[in-house]
């Protein structure tokens, strides 16, 4: 588990309202990613470890896009609905990038001019952006009066970017700007977290299953299912649609899969691949896949219907010692199904007996009560065999020490 950081600063309309946020990228003083790396661990911050919705609410989040983004390599995840694509003044303006940003208009999206200076009457990105933003401090007043007029003529809505003084917010008032952003108004904040980062090898053997026409989804869910942070980031990616109605509850790691399909997949594993990822895995990852496994295992000899459902209440059940927060915390951002919460939770019905023994065998000791039914020779099978298959696909395990 690493922690993270994420920026977001404000943009207000006429009334100064909250319109939406500028997502930033917060890394490290000493660090200098490139556009590239910022623009998608932005992207994976906000849409995998906190939440779209924790995060900027209903309102609009504006994101910046370099060239790799505009051209569609990688794809930005995001539904148009709540995302607005910042293109940088200093992106050249030749045909892929001009055919990129066509692309993502005709798909929905809002496209916004951002630091834009003027300079002549035949940018083509004028013809295409819904948005410019104005940089008041880098523009004289001559020249904002300028560029507003002839702005205002491709019928784009006008932010003024840094406004911070009084003077200033009054005179792009005064001239009808649409947006206004700037520490007048309100300075970026800082927003932290915990994140899980999958192993770069786990997302590069499922772009890999995704590159080929073939696969299956349910080849595509035994690759995110061998890694504890791939598949809860698909989960909670699929439970935000889930809780906006979008999707159904879920009820295993493969509904995630499915609901969210190849093409969202692809995208989100391609931006956690160019953001970094986790280079091995600690002892509470393999905790979180034994008993994954092992309560898979399990409930094959009770109702192997359910073989799906108990692999995701095992995994789900270690997120609170992975991402150090109270579980109801965790399944908060889920949106499982309803016996999936109250296994977890109460240890009720087939798949709460059967996580309830698994619990119960990771303690040991005298005593020992089983509840699923199975006895305590079937039981130490499926742990055994949880092991070996955890060994397998995480590394080295110890669980007895």
């Amino acid at each position: 588990m690493s922690r993270f950081m994420v920026g977001r600063q404000p943009i207000f309309d006429a009334k100064l309202s909250v319109h939406g946020y500028e997502l930033l990228f917060r890394g490290p003083a000493s660090s200098r990613p490139d556009g590239d790396l910022m623009t998608a661990d932005v992207l994976v911050r906000a849409g995998l470890d906190i939440g779209l919705a924790n995060l900027v609410g209903a309102k609009l989040a504006f994101v910046n896009a370099t060239r790799s983004f505009l051209v569609g390599e990688p794809a930005v995840p995001f539904s148009p609905r709540q995302v607005v694509i910042e293109v940088l003044d200093d992106v050249p303006r030749d045909p892929e990038v001009l055919a990129g940003c066509r692309r993502l208009a005709v798909n929905g999206y809002v496209l916004a001019l951002d630091d834009y200076v003027w300079g002549r009457d035949d940018d083509p990105f004028l013809e295409l952006v819904s948005m410019v933003k104005l940089d008041v401090l880098e523009l004289a007043p001559a020249q904002l009066v300028e560029a507003v007029q002839r702005c205002s003529a491709y019928g784009a809505q006008l932010v003024a970017k840094r406004v911070e003084t009084r003077e200033q917010l009054a005179a792009c008032q005064g001239l009808g700007f649409d947006l206004y952003q700037g520490y007048l108004l309100s300075r970026p904040e800082t927003v932290e977290g915990k994140a899980l980062s999958p192993s770069k090898l786990t997302c590069l053997r499922a772009i890999a299953k995704l590159c080929d026409p073939a696969t299956s989804a349910a080849e595509v869910e035994d690759v995110v299912r061998t890694d504890t942070a791939l598949s809860y980031r698909f989960l909670r990616a699929a439970g935000n649609g889930a809780a906006r109605g979008l999707f159904r509850r879920l009820s295993s790691v493969r509904d995630a899969v499915v609901l969210l399909g190849e093409r969202r997949i692809r995208a989100w594993v391609t931006l956690m691949l160019l953001a970094g990822g986790h280079e091995g895995s600690d002892e509470q990852f393999n905790i979180a896949m034994a008993r994954a496994r092992m309560a898979e295992l399990m409930i094959l000899d009770i109702s192997p219907r359910l073989g799906d459902p108990a692999f995701t209440v095992g995994l789900v059940s270690a997120l609170d010692l992975l991402l150090q927060a109270p579980l109801p915390t965790v399944l908060a951002g889920l949106s499982l199904s309803s016996e999936l919460e109250d296994a977890l939770l109460g240890h009720t019905g087939a798949l709460g007996a059967v996580l309830a023994d698994v619990l119960a065998w990771e303690v040991g000791g005298e005593g020992l009560r089983l509840r699923s039914g199975l006895g305590p020779a079937e039981v130490e099978r499926c742990y055994l065999g949880a092991l070996a298959w955890t060994t397998e696909v995480c590394g080295v395990l110890d669980l007895t020490g």
